[in-house]
């Protein structure tokens, strides 16, 4: 078994899955601006391999947690800072209660599970309910999955290391922008955030520490 720091001496672990909405990862409602990361994440099969992963988690009495970005209709009281918010304001598609906004019609989501959502910025911590929801379960370590390696995932890694958390990156269930920014970044940045892990690794370890 392959030793996975942040999950090697048994730590309390969670599962946030980040930005898996339809917009983003469902070819059914393919944004052109979004072209090269649909492609990626059909190519990496990382939907299939999320609810694979998940149902591990959860097997394991680990939270589940989806991470979403879906700004006010109208986009009322959302920053245009940067050139990624602008295309999402000029798409108009991701606000809350729409269809594209919602996580990925593939993905089960349980009961059980969690959806957060936030309604600006481009990782998962800041302005969000994300630490206390973690800090309540009693997590050490966060693994992430889900998109993109270019901006969200990198940009979450950071916060959590920040905040105090260990960080897993699920390698195989998540997607960047293209094959080549995404070896980039799981290969050369992400590597100094977080330990670089497959599905099956992860799964593999958490088999061995089920909460009773």
């Amino acid at each position: 078994m392959k030793k996975l720091i942040g999950l090697d001496r048994g730590q309390a672990s969670a599962l946030v899955v980040v930005e898996c909405q339809n917009r983003q990862t469902n070819p059914a409602y393919l944004d052109v601006n979004r072209q090269g990361l649909m492609d990626q994440v059909v190519s990496r099969d990382i939907i299939s391999k999320i609810n694979t992963l998940a149902a591990t988690f959860r097997a394991a009495g680990r939270p589940v947690i989806f991470a979403t970005i879906a700004p006010r209709p109208g986009f009322v009281g959302f920053k245009v800072n940067c050139a990624l918010a602008a295309q999402l304001v000029k798409n108009g598609q991701m606000t809350m209660g729409a269809r594209a906004a919602a996580v990925n019609d593939d993905l089960l989501v349980t009961d059980d599970d969690i959806v957060t959502n936030r309604t600006h910025g481009m990782a998962i911590f800041t302005g969000t309910q994300m630490d206390a929801i973690l800090r309540g379960f009693g997590v050490e370590t966060v693994v992430l999955a889900g998109v993109s390696t270019n901006i969200a995932l990198p940009g979450s890694a950071c916060e959590a290391v920040g905040l105090g958390y260990n960080v897993v990156l699920a390698e195989d269930c998540t997607a960047g922008g293209s094959a080549e920014t995404h070896q980039m970044q799981v290969t050369m940045h992400l590597p100094f955030l977080a330990t670089m892990a497959t599905g099956a690794q992860i799964a593999e370890v958490l088999a061995g520490s089920k909460v009773a």
